[in-house]
């Protein structure tokens, strides 16, 4: 489960932060903002996240836990899933310089075909 503590203010993160040269690597760079970006969600919908992801919920199990229908879950997930991408796209901007939008642009493209794989890993993390 996700920790109690904010994920984005890690001391490592906020170097980062204060110093936006320090964040040479893209993969850091994407792991920075998505950790930034899941810290930015709403309780209710981490724990979703957190269910989902790193305890392996399916559909099914996550609407009997939250008294809902699948259908309902499924929209959730997705609409959770393209936050993500928003804001992670948004960090990542922040952090690259403006020459590397190449890089963003495929960083992005890679993100939203494995954004399951790099949310379960930073969850596990």
């Amino acid at each position: 489960m996700m920790a109690s503590s904010s994920l984005a203010w890690t001391p490592e993160v906020a170097e980062r932060q204060r110093q936006p040269g320090l964040c040479t690597s893209v993969e850091a760079a994407f792991r920075d903002a998505l950790i930034e970006s899941l810290d930015g969600l709403p309780l209710c919908d981490r724990n979703l996240i957190s269910f989902h992801y790193f305890h392996g919920l399916g559909a099914d199990q996550l609407a009997e836990m939250f008294s809902t229908h699948r259908a309902a879950v499924v929209r959730r997930l997705g609409r959770i899933r393209e936050r993500l991408l928003r804001d992670t796209g948004r960090g990542l901007a922040a952090r690259l310089a403006p020459e590397r939008s190449p890089a963003l642009d495929r960083v992005l493209d890679v993100a939203r075909s494995r954004l399951d794989v790099a949310i379960a890993r930073v969850l596990r993390a």
